[in-house]
């Protein structure tokens, strides 16, 4: 098998703020080149998983929320197509079971696992991992206790039970304060 000759990673990222961050990135930061985000996918989250319907606003983070905690999102996720690469889990996306991955960095620690995954792969003498804005990485409780505020706790618990395999084989803890 030829994926066996290659160098493989990838860097994970807590489960929920990687979630705020595609949210962010693709809803509500939406660059204009990525219009399906806004004018297809929203509008069907909002469509089947808005409580209030007579609300107007644009998809909200708990549209999101309810959508992704769904255990019958499936036909929905089938219908957007490759797009939710963004917020499928890990395991669905890159499949660390099956697949033996070099180096698994962690986005809170890239300062340190980037130089080292550049060595390993052997072309840290050829390119350089651009410099990180201090802070940038590190995990930040208050933006996830902002972004999961008023999200009711039944929500909460059902995204973290699809996302729980990612939380465990990562090492990310368990978000106790929004759970329980």
């Amino acid at each position: 098998m030829l994926l066996k000759t290659y160098f493989k990673f990838f860097i994970v990222r807590d489960p929920f703020e990687r979630l705020i961050s595609a949210f962010k990135d693709k809803f509500v930061h939406n660059p204009r080149f990525e219009p399906w985000y806004r004018h297809e996918i929203a509008p069907g989250i909002i469509r089947k998983y808005r409580k209030d319907r007579t609300e107007t606003r644009g998809i909200q983070f708990e549209d999101f929320v309810r959508y992704l905690g769904d255990p019958n999102r499936r036909r929905l996720d089938l219908q957007f197509g490759d797009h939710i690469i963004h917020w499928v889990t890990y395991v669905e996306l890159c499949a660390p079971c099956e697949i033996k991955y070099s180096v698994i960095g962690h986005h809170e620690t890239l300062e340190e696992d980037a130089p080292y995954i550049l060595k390993e792969a052997g072309i840290d003498h050829l390119v350089s991992y651009p410099t990180i804005p201090p802070g940038i990485t590190l995990y930040n409780r208050t933006k996830v206790e902002h972004y999961f505020l008023g999200i009711s706790k039944r929500d909460i618990r059902r995204l973290y039970a699809r996302f729980e395999g990612d939380f465990k084989l990562f090492g990310y803890q368990k978000p106790d304060f929004l759970l329980n």
